[in-house]
């Protein structure tokens, strides 16, 4: 049976980006690469739906402050449609976070 993947989901995963993962903008900020924020946020669906969507949050810096949202795509692997798939970063310790996903109602156009 295929699984579809759950809309408008909403899901809280702790991330223990190791320091190594992590660097420090002028701002005095720790920053992690949006590549971690989408496996993190692709890692905390699966938890939710038993299923792996691909998360693509782009390749920028991405601050590590709370409250912090990054615009990322879902893509559902069983249809191959896209979704706006807000994260946010909450929980903030160091290089340790969590992710919030709010995936879309509607597959973008």
């Amino acid at each position: 049976m295929r699984k579809r993947i759950a809309l408008a989901v909403l899901v809280s995963v702790l991330s223990a980006g190791a320091l190594a993962g992590c660097t420090v903008s002028a701002s005095s900020n720790l920053t992690v690469p949006g590549s971690d924020i989408s496996d993190s946020a692709a890692g905390a669906l699966e938890e939710q739906i038993g299923i792996r969507p691909e998360m693509d949050c782009g390749d920028d810096q991405v601050d590590l402050v709370d409250g912090t949202v990054v615009d990322c795509v879902l893509t559902d692997p069983s249809t191959g449609s896209t979704f706006d798939a807000p994260v946010t970063i909450s929980g903030v310790d160091g290089s340790e976070y969590r992710v919030s996903v709010e995936v879309a109602d509607t597959p973008r156009e």
